[in-house]
């Protein structure tokens, strides 16, 4: 069970955060940290939810879980997560601060792994919106351009990926096979460092998400 104990907003953004029933009877004890880029509180993936029925379950340990809302264009996942390292207990491991979103904001949350390794070691990005706004068809994706152009990817990194079969999200199959490659080539294993997953049935809404967190979750904590 997940109690919320502190609600801000800063420069147009909406932080809240929730600490697992042991952090307040444990004063010293240092948490993992589950970052969700959400889009407010009516639009959330549950997170803090899955969190708690994976740990139930012995698969995930107590988690900090924050979400942060707003404009995608003004989130800074570095910048959050060092707010919240100067104000909870949070474990000082990469590996133990993972990041999730879905669309656009799954770009962000992979960017946050890629160019922030020191803060973040994992990333669940569902219907990872490669096309972004423009529209751009995978060989001229910014974003697929910019992963193929970089030199190295971060050795510990573990990154879940998926997309669905109906919708919009059928349209980005051909962008993720594309990132598989990227991918490969840069050293990367499936079912190490990555894994895409074809969602049957899924679609590119929050109902969808909601049904797939958990598994990437699971995934990571297994990975």
């Amino acid at each position: 069970m997940q109690d919320e104990i502190e609600t801000s907003e800063e420069g147009g953004l909406t932080l809240r955060v929730s600490t697992p029933e042991s952090y307040r009877s444990m004063a010293t004890r240092r948490f993992p940290l589950l970052l969700v880029l959400s889009e407010g509180v009516k639009e959330s993936l549950d997170a803090g939810q899955h969190v708690a029925r994976l740990h139930r379950d012995g698969i995930l340990p107590e988690m900090i879980v924050a979400s942060v809302d707003g404009d995608p264009s003004s989130i800074d996942p570095a910048s959050v997560v060092r707010k919240l390292a100067a104000e909870f207990r949070l474990l000082d491991s990469s590996r133990a601060r993972w990041i999730c979103g879905a669309g656009h904001r799954a770009i962000i949350a992979l960017c946050a792994t890629l160019y922030h390794p020191d803060l973040f070691g994992a990333a669940a990005c569902l219907s990872s919106s490669f096309e972004g706004a423009e529209g751009a068809p995978p060989l001229h994706s910014r974003m697929l351009r910019e992963l193929e152009d970089r030199a190295a990817l971060p050795e510990k990194a573990r990154v879940y990926f998926d997309y669905g079969t109906v919708g919009l999200d059928e349209c980005y199959e051909p962008y993720h096979r594309e990132l598989g490659a990227i991918l490969r080539t840069k050293g990367w294993e499936d079912d190490r460092e990555f894994r895409i997953a074809r969602i049957e049935g899924g679609t590119h809404d929050l109902s969808s998400w909601r049904d797939r967190i958990g598994p990437a979750l699971k995934w990571l904590a297994t990975h």
